[in-house]
């Protein structure tokens, strides 16, 4: 444990993408007798499974996403009050280090920081540098980085690649093994749409695993995370296939299906991905295409350059093209091994501890080293 103890706050936007690491870190930080505080939005909030012990703010804070100029105007009102929000709250309690996880829920915090001369770490998930965080990096004490190359860093500022954090959950189950199917056996498929599902997943993989033979539907169990809405459809759909299959539009146990599964089909968020490196687990991987400066495909290309996983971009995503993929796939369950050697190549199991090692410096030191 330190010989002092800090008080850090967190600012996450409201997905699970960006609220996992926010989490990994925060087990580390209190585990060494750190205070730790979480800024999110009413989503971040809303996901019961995360930091439910942490103290926390909740704003209002919302993107432009839609709405022309009176929606960017709202999003601008919306920022500008939640700052001052924050500020007031910062003044009260200043914290220590502030660490931005990106978001337009993590800009009031990041901005109020930088108002009262609080030192501000950025951290970026994904391949390529979101907006926020390019908005801040010119004055972050440190912009901590998931993969080598991230994409649209501006030259000036100070950065380091310390990897994505994973819970701790993920991260204790990470030296078990991959394990495929005797003979026969049962092979299980998990269907993770991210925290807040993915209809296409549902639209496409139910009616992609009715195409499969007889023989490879019976030895399936799926586990399938779909949208509320969609939860009954999907049921349907496996139940006509005569498939084992559990539909949900949550799961809190997901490094134990992990350890249990085989192949998983998913988007590309860099939160669930790496789980997958750290756990190992071979992917199907269809990244969203309307996002932001197509990060996802980013992300999913280094899993594909890895050997990880293959890539089906959402245009090609369809019943017919996953099921003739998922045919030769369990003909022959040695490629899926190598995909779960390929994962596991480019996982970064010390991210959280990383992370906590910049905080530390910034703190001792106003600054990190390069």
């Amino acid at each position: 444990m330190s010989g002092f103890s800090l008080h850090i706050v967190l600012a996450t936007g409201g997905t699970g993408g960006h609220m996992s690491p926010a989490e990994a870190l925060a087990d580390v930080l209190t585990t060494n007798g750190h205070s730790v505080s979480l800024v999110t939005d009413t989503r971040g909030a809303a996901i019961g499974s995360f930091m439910r012990d942490t103290d926390r703010m909740v704003l209002n804070a919302k993107g432009a996403t839609g709405g022309g100029l009176i929606g960017k105007l709202r999003s601008v009102l919306s920022i500008a009050s939640s700052t001052l929000q924050v500020r007031r709250a910062f003044k009260k309690k200043r914290p220590s280090v502030v660490i931005g996880f990106g978001g337009y829920p993590s800009l009031p915090a990041v901005l109020a920081a930088r108002s009262l001369g609080v030192p501000y770490v950025l951290h970026e998930q994904n391949a390529v540098l979101g907006r926020v965080n390019r908005y801040m990096a010119k004055w972050a004490k440190m912009v901590a980085l998931s993969v080598d190359g991230t994409k649209r860093v501006p030259a000036e500022v100070h950065s380091r690649v310390t990897g994505n954090p994973v819970r701790s959950t993920i991260a204790k189950s990470a030296n078990i093994a991959y394990a495929t199917p005797f003979g026969l056996g049962t092979i299980r498929v998990f269907v993770l749409g991210g925290s807040q599902g993915a209809r296409i997943l549902t639209d496409v993989v139910p009616e992609a695993i009715l195409l499969l033979s007889e023989e490879f539907r019976s030895r399936l169990d799926v586990v399938h995370q779909a949208r509320p809405e969609d939860i009954e459809r999907a049921r349907q759909l496996y139940k006509e296939g005569g498939v084992q299959a559990e539909v949900a539009s949550y799961f809190d146990d997901v490094s134990k299906i992990l350890l249990r599964t085989q192949l998983v089909i998913c988007r590309s968020g860099a939160s669930t991905l790496a789980e997958l490196t750290a756990m190992g687990r071979p992917a199907i991987l269809v990244p969203l295409a309307i996002a932001a400066d197509d990060h996802q495909t980013a992300n999913a290309e280094i899993i594909r350059e890895a050997g990880g996983g293959i890539i089906i971009k959402e245009e090609d995503f369809c019943p017919e093209a996953l099921a003739r993929k998922l045919e030769r796939l369990f003909e022959d369950l040695g490629e899926l091994r190598s995909w779960s050697d390929g994962m596991r190549s480019i996982a970064r199991l010390d991210a959280a501890q990383n992370l906590s090692d910049i905080i530390m410096e910034v703190s001792e030191n106003g600054k990190a080293v390069e």
